[in-house]
This record gives structure tokens, C-alpha cells and sequence, in this order.
């Protein structure tokens, strides 16, 4: 079988395409809104491409099962509990209920602090697990975007290198991607605040920005184009590396693009992690994006399975459709091609190295 799961994540001179004969749009023609009598040519159509999903291994899975499992499913707005409860003995008597009541205060103290800095305008988009809404800094009138997360009752909290603190996984990593020397094909984590029952992550937000699903919807992404956008996704995904982040889900629905400039951003870790060199057991993603190796042994390493995610962010801009439609596809590499992609981007997708 031969892989993508071996490219570098390197913008060289090899990358070259050529321009698409056939349809083409204006990029200064795009409208900010989607006309309704406009044609989209392609849906979210495979189910899990619209949720992130959490995957463990389990005992005697077979190569070809799509079983996913998103964790905390049966209640995701359950509240973590903020004391654990001991015996009479170890505790004395209303210090669990004062200890409450002063963490409940200086959380209420922060949320008002938090919302008289930021004004709260309209959602933008909503999630299984959060829900992000346009706002403004109110002491220098900057667009920001806020991402509401209710908390579960598995939440993953971290500790990045060099700090002691235990933050919640999105955060740290926002906090690691966001060191100096700054990658600006990444979004920038500009403030949070923790309460009892969810957290607010406050990021920039760029001006006239749809997410790359949507603007692929409604143009035709030429060659020249696929090569403008996965250069910047490619550098993004590098920096993350350099950072000791894994993002693990760069696909088209978590990138921002400007549909005048091309100009791309990186967006929501939720499914990120440190990057470790050794192999992952556990799976957070789109089963779309599913390296091969995952399906087949439950076990994958971040920099192959971020290199095979790119490979399917590629034809997916260049084909105007998903490579793989079932988990046997994706082990034996049956994918097809149209006829006006040229030679040069069929030999790209589908060349097979060594890992390197």
C-alpha cells in the first residue's frame, strides 16, 4: 500500500501546481453572504466530519469498524465536582461548604471582572461542546471571538514545560502556540477565565474570515490557489510542532481564510495535545482524517498522522470531495482522480516515501 503518511511538513520548491483549466471565480467577487440561488458543490456529508470525536481502543476491533464514541456523551454539561467529599474523620465539620462557598465567590468576582471587559455579541458557530460569539474589547474597541466551553466531567488538564500550573488542555496549548516568535497562520489566544461550570477562551479574530469549508463551497480552488493555502497550513502546522503541540484535527471547518488575500489561520485545538515521539493509543479527530495505521493497529505517531491529515486537505481543495469514503479505502489508498487535475498533483497525493 503506498501512503501519504510519509511527506515532510516542509514548504520547498517541489511543491508546484498549476493553474486549473475550466471555471473560475474572482476572489474579489466573493460575496460575504452565500446567495440561496448559488449551487454548493459539496456538503458535510459524512456524518462525523461535523463533530470531533474522542476514540479509545478497545479489545478485538476489527480493521474496519467506524464505531466512534464521543466521551462524556451522556451528559456533556455535567459540572466537574469542585471539592471531592471525605469522611468526618478527615475533615472537619463545614470546611468542605465554607471552601465551596469562597471558590464560588472568587469565581463570581472573575466573571464580573471578565464581563466588564468584554462586550458579547452574536454567535458565530456552535459545537457539541462550545459555542464561539463575536465580541469586543471594551478598552480598545478590538473584534475578538469567545469560545464558551461548557465543562464535562472528564476534562483534561495539563501541565506545560517549564510551568507548574494545571491548566485545562485547550488553554495550555493556545499558551504554548502563542510564544514568541509568533507563527500569524495560527490564532492568537488573547485572554481566559475558569468558572464552576465552563470555560471562556477569548482569541483574535480577523476580519472578513470564513472557514475554508465554506469558501471552498462557493469557488473553485484552482491549483494555484490549493498552493497558496496549504503553504500557510503547512507553516502552521510546523510551528505547532516547534511548539511541542500536536493539533491533531487541521482540517477545512478549523481554518479561517480571507476569501480576498488567501490569507489563512489555524484554528481550535480542542482535539490537540503535547507531541510526544512516541505512539498515541488514543484517538481525538474526524474519522475522515484517520491515518491508516490507526484503523489498522489503534496506535499512530503525530508527525505521520499529521502529514497523512495534509494529504487529505489536499485533494479534498483539489478534488472538491473527500478521497476516502469507508475505513478500507483509507487502509489500501483507493482513491480516484478527475481528469482536469494534472500529472504533477496526482504524483504529489499519491507518492510514497520511507519515513523519514
Amino acid at each position: 500500500m503506498e501512503s501519504m503518511a510519509c511527506y515532510r511538513l516542509e514548504c520547498n520548491s517541489h511543491f508546484v501546481v498549476q493553474e486549473r483549466v475550466g471555471k473560475k471565480r474572482n476572489l474579489m467577487d466573493v460575496p460575504s453572504e452565500r446567495p440561496e440561488e448559488q449551487l454548493v458543490k459539496r456538503r458535510r456529508s459524512e456524518s462525523g466530519e461535523k463533530d470531533v470525536e474522542t476514540i479509545k481502543p478497545e479489545t478485538n476491533v476489527e480493521a474496519s469498524s467506524t464505531v466512534t464514541r464521543r466521551v462524556g456523551e451522556e451528559n456533556p454539561l455535567k459540572r466537574k465536582c469542585m471539592d471531592v467529599s471525605q469522611g468526618p474523620e478527615s475533615r472537619p465539620e463545614g470546611t468542605g461548604k465554607r471552601n465551596r462557598t469562597e471558590t464560588e465567590e472568587n469565581y463570581k468576582k472573575m466573571k464580573d471582572m471578565f464581563l466588564k471587559r468584554y462586550a458579547v455579541g452574536r454567535m458565530l458557530g456552535r459545537g457539541g461542546y462550545a459555542s464561539v460569539c463575536a465580541g469586543v474589547r471594551k478598552s480598545d474597541g478590538k473584534k475578538v471571538a469567545l469560545k464558551i466551553m461548557s465543562k464535562i466531567i472528564n476534562d483534561k488538564y495539563i501541565t506545560v514545560p517549564g510551568d507548574t500550573r494545571r491548566l485545562p488542555a485547550e488553554v495550555a496549548i493556545l499558551e504554548l502556540v502563542r510564544k514568541p516568535p509568533r507563527c500569524p497562520y495560527v490564532i492568537e489566544l488573547l485572554d481566559w477565565i475558569e468558572t464552576p461550570a465552563g470555560i471562556v477562551i477569548v482569541l483574535e479574530r480577523p476580519d472578513h474570515c470564513v472557514d475554508l469549508f465554506d469558501f471552498c463551497s462557493r469557488v473553485d480552488v484552482t491549483e494555484n490557489m490549493a498552493k497558496i493555502i496549504m503553504r500557510q497550513v503547512i507553516q502552521a502546522a510546523r510551528h505547532c510542532r516547534a511548539r511541542g503541540v500536536f493539533h491533531r484535527d487541521i482540517k477545512e471547518e478549523n481554518i479561517l481564510i480571507n476569501p480576498h488575500t488567501l490569507e489563512v489561520k489555524l484554528i481550535d485545538f480542542g482535539c490537540g495535545d503535547l507531541h510526544k515521539d512516541t505512539p498515541y493509543t488514543e484517538y481525538a479527530g474526524t474519522p475522515i482524517y484517520f491515518p491508516p495505521e490507526w484503523i489498522t493497529e489503534r496506535k499512530y505517531e503525530a508527525e505521520p498522522a499529521t502529514v497523512w491529515g495534509l494529504g487529505v486537505l489536499l485533494y479534498s481543495l483539489l478534488c472538491g470531495h473527500r478521497p476516502f469514503n469507508s475505513p478500507h479505502q483509507t487502509v489500501h489508498g483507493l482513491q480516484c482522480f478527475p481528469d482536469h487535475l494534472s500529472i504533477r498533483n496526482k504524483i504529489h497525493i499519491c507518492t510514497q516515501s520511507c519515513h523519514c
